[in-house]
């Protein structure tokens, strides 16, 4: 063990036993449930070989390819022999699977995530029992089909099209144009046999709109494509190496009727179309992706976060007066920049995790969401399309922070930082573009503005925490935040008024004039969110060390989003001016202190196993240097003394230098 890791440990006042179990309850539900997780993880590692052992980031994309394969297929069995549901969300968090996978993910994540909870959403009864039945007996691997070549967040604008043909009672699946072939669906290229696809209903000639088709891509025999589809992988990424992302174009190719989901919309034989359900329903889907993707947003960051601590407490580095080299972490700079990630961490562990409680809850009281108020559901989307938004922001954002608080080692894919960031820089885009999220969340806000309603989410027993001691301690936070949002909100909707009412601009046009300060009054929304979700989940801890800890994170949370995220509106808008905004300041550098005792326990308590991390530099003992040269040892570079290529290319160049010398 690492003495300066083992230092860290003891000087803590944190009870990391306490702490683990108490982000369990939060991410699982209840500590028998975190238990049995942690349990699940820890025989599955024990059984099947992480990638962590595999020299897996040495490997090329095929190899990666086949070894994710291999283990997702692994992990599919192991659970499958201990009786556990392969759809469980839980097992899927990447807490869980992570064990095995590190950060990357398995190969079936669309097939739980999307495809068959389409099917559950918008089947009839019958079609579910039906496609169910086809599951369990057959090998399915599902994925889901939406985004085309020209088409993404704009689902109204996609152009397959789905014709009726009366005579056949058989839908045609056609990609009319190149702008309208699918492309990026994950596992879509060489891996999945059955999608749902979006697709454009057509009935004698008029378009019914963008309705859900379940179509088989892949024959079960022998894996080649269907007739009347071409697909494959659309080639090298920035990341996600080891899966495929595909491009998938349909020519003709023809479905039974029955295949089209039909739990809010019927089509019936004769070619008549029925809605029999809420069309919001469509939209249930997205909420529980979303909330998914919240959490896994917030997990990779907690690997970066835990990497970039546990190597600040081992590396040294400039002697001081003394002739010693300090721990890096002793530096203020170091903390500044990790502890901003620590603390922003915690914040979105806790309110991804809400958001999931808060939609599960609604879906139970709602019959799966047959009867979810539009108001409900607007709200939730508004929350959900933000905070995955945020999230992944955020994580993006400090991926690259922690990547160069590692230094020159923090480059090295040894570091386990690299996919990481590559997988929140995709998070950006899919499932949503962050930037078209965000302003969907404010065409709420300022439709809650046009009717004096507040479009803040009242957390369960609100009243009661806003009343106790812990409060009192972050109230003045909480009401610059709150002053803050409705002078903001304010100030845009007269904006937009003055620009319809008096400058004659159309509404889309005044919309887009303000998109800047909309995306801003957006992420001040979702901070309230996120800040509301931590309180109350820090009030639930009962250790008085533990909370203290944890509410001295939610206050450097508020301090960096003071005096770095909303520093110049707060001061433009009067509510600081610069005296107040420089204490703030002052008290967030003096609050890195406080948190620097305990930073290595705190990421201690996320419970990630080394093979969670796939890192030589967040390694649980520190010995991140042998674990660095291991890596480079390894490399397929090193397979032999002299490398190939000398032969074929340099030796041959050096004997033709040598002969024209002679010459």
């Amino acid at each position: 063990m690492n003495p300066d890791l083992n230092n860290e440990r003891k000087n803590s006042i944190v009870n990391v036993k306490e702490m683990k179990c108490f982000l369990g309850q939060i991410q699982y539900g209840s500590d028998i449930r975190y238990q049995e997780m942690m349990n699940l993880r820890d025989r599955m590692v024990a059984k099947i070989r992480p990638l962590f052992e595999e020299n897996f980031y040495n490997l090329d994309r095929d190899e990666k390819y086949e070894m994710i394969y291999k283990k997702s297929l692994q992990i599919y069995d192991f659970l499958k022999e201990n009786k556990i549901s392969s759809d469980s969300t839980d097992v899927m968090k990447l807490g869980v699977i992570g064990g095995v996978l590190g950060p990357e993910k398995i190969l079936f994540t669309l097939h739980t995530a999307a495809f068959k909870v389409s099917i559950e959403l918008w089947g009839s009864d019958e079609q579910v029992k039906y496609w169910l039945s086809i599951m369990d007996s057959n090998f399915v691997i599902g994925t889901y089909i939406q985004t085309e070549i020209g088409h993404g967040t704009y689902v109204r604008g996609l152009e397959t099209t789905a014709t009726y043909d009366k005579q056949s009672k058989e839908f045609i699946i056609n990609s009319p144009t190149l702008t309208s072939i699918k492309f990026w669906p994950g596992t879509g290229g060489i891996t999945a046999n059955f999608g749902i696809v979006m697709a454009k209903l057509v009935i004698d000639g008029k378009d019914y709109g963008i309705q859900a088709f379940v179509v088989q891509l892949r024959d079960f025999k022998d894996h080649k494509n269907m007739p009347g589809i071409e697909s494959g992988d659309i080639g090298k990424k920035g990341g996600f190496e080891s899966h495929d992302n595909g491009y998938i174009k349909f020519s003709n190719f023809r479905i039974p009727l029955f295949n089209m989901l039909m739990k809010n919309a019927v089509v019936h034989p004769d070619g008549r179309f029925e809605k029999t359900g809420s069309e919001l329903i469509m939209y249930a889907c997205m909420l529980l992706l979303r909330a998914g993707l919240c959490s896994f947003g917030s997990t990779l960051l907690s690997l970066s976060t835990t990497i970039a601590v546990r190597y600040s407490a081992v590396r040294r580095q400039t002697s001081n007066l003394e002739g010693i080299e300090p721990q890096i972490m002793d530096y203020q700079t170091q903390q500044f920049r990790i502890f901003h990630s620590l603390s922003s961490t915690y914040s979105y562990i806790f309110s991804a995790n809400y958001l999931i409680k808060q939609i599960n809850k609604i879906r139970n009281e709602t019959n799966n969401f047959v009867s979810i108020k539009p108001a409900d559901l607007s709200k939730l989307h508004a929350i959900s399309a933000g905070l995955k938004a945020q999230s992944f922001n955020t994580c993006l954002r400090f991926a690259q922070i922690n990547r160069l608080c590692c230094g020159g080692h923090g480059y090295s894919a040894a570091s386990g930082l690299i996919p990481i960031i590559q997988e929140a820089d995709a998070g950006c885009t899919y499932e949503g573009d962050n930037v078209v999220l965000l302003l969907q969340t404010a065409r709420y806000l300022l439709k809650c503005a046009q009717k004096g309603v507040s479009p803040h989410h009242q957390l369960e027993n609100w009243n009661i925490l806003a009343k106790s001691d812990l409060f009192n301690e972050f109230k003045v936070y909480f009401d610059i935040y709150y002053r803050f949002y409705d002078e903001y909100i304010n100030e845009i909707s007269s904006k937009m008024f003055v620009l319809i009412k008096e400058k004659g601009l159309t509404e889309y046009e005044a919309w887009n004039e303000c998109t800047v300060q909309l995306v801003d009054i957006a992420k001040l929304y979702i901070s309230i969110y996120v800040v509301s979700c931590s309180f109350a989940s820090i009030s639930l801890n009962r250790n008085s060390n533990n909370q203290l800890a944890l509410s001295q994170l939610l206050q450097l949370f508020f301090l960096y989003e003071i005096t770095e995220d909303y520093a110049k509106n707060l001061v433009r808008l009067n509510i600081l001016n610069s005296n107040e905004m420089k204490e703030n300041s002052e008290n967030l550098l003096s609050l890195l202190k406080k948190v620097r005792i305990n930073a290595v326990v705190l990421v201690d308590s996320f419970n990630s196993l080394d093979s969670n991390l796939c890192s030589a530099l967040g390694v649980y003992d520190g010995n991140v240097y042998q674990k660095l040269f291991e890596f480079a040892k390894n490399s397929k570079f090193n397979v032999n003394n002299v490398h190939e290529s000398y032969n074929r290319v340099l030796k041959p160049y050096f004997h033709k230098k040598k002969l024209r010398a002679q010459l």
